[in-house]
């Protein structure tokens, strides 16, 4: 079994996957970890399941999930939480923005008492530098403000796609969520509270990296449509019956 599950999901990511999945591999060979890399092919149009396909053939411990068709970026990653081996599970976004090595910072919050270990472009860090574009840093300040406010209180980044759980925390989690797109990060991170998991914020260094599949004018409001259905099931009561805290050792 191996130690580390990274799960990697995917849409349309035939020119950003390969360097990410060659840095990943690199650097856990060279590590003393057990691992596996999980691709989770969101129902991509372009040459993704190719690409994914020719890396595992001369590199072991990869393996590619794929559903058609597109279901969404929440579907994709519970789809490889669930389906993973490992007694860790990493969320890693396939354009490799946090670079692999910021995986050491998780692991020493998990090994301090953490639950999740959650990667911050938001929260400060005396060694950590974010290069990120100035009108997404602005968007996702907006958005976090909103998140905070109705639903997440203290945690400065919800949505940076570098998170580190526990076995059976994820499995717990991502068993009973339910949002398939935008804002599945936030009712993971909005369950696990309700669930009594302790989740330790992690400054780590990001860097954005060309061809983003974010529509800067439709999504953010259909992120703000999917907060909206979290709060009115936090205020509903549909969450309500989730709030049993968990033991994991």
């Amino acid at each position: 079994m191996p130690y580390l599950s990274v799960i990697i999901p995917a849409y349309n990511e035939e020119k950003r996957l390969p360097s990410t999945l060659e840095s990943v591999h690199n650097f856990l060979s060279e590590s003393d970890r057990a691992f596996e890399i999980i691709v989770v092919d969101d129902g991509s149009s372009d040459g993704t399941v190719g690409v994914v396909n020719k890396f595992a053939a001369d590199h072991c411990g990869v393996r590619l999930l794929t559903h058609s068709p597109n279901q969404g970026k929440g579907y994709s990653v519970r789809e490889g939480m669930l389906k993973a081996e490992g007694d860790l599970l990493l969320l890693d976004d396939a354009d490799g923005a946090s670079p692999i090595a910021e995986l050491i910072r998780l692991e020493n919050a998990i090994k301090s008492g953490a639950d999740i270990a959650i990667g911050s472009r938001a929260k400060p860090g005396d060694e950590t530098v974010v290069n990120a574009l100035s009108h997404r840093k602005h968007i996702g300040n907006t958005f976090n403000m909103i998140v905070q406010s109705l639903l997440l209180k203290g945690i400065q980044d919800t949505q940076c796609g570098f998170k580190l759980f526990k076995r059976d925390v994820a499995v717990d989690l991502f068993q009973i969520a339910r949002l398939n797109r935008y804002a599945f990060d936030v009712e993971i991170l909005y369950l696990a509270r309700k669930r009594g998991y302790e989740i330790a914020e992690v400054p780590i260094n990001w860097t954005n990296v060309e061809g983003s599949k974010i529509n800067l004018v439709t999504d953010p409001m259909s992120m703000l449509f999917e907060i909206g259905k979290i709060y009115s099931g936090k205020m509903c009561g549909r969450y309500g019956k989730l709030s049993a805290p968990k033991k994991v050792s």
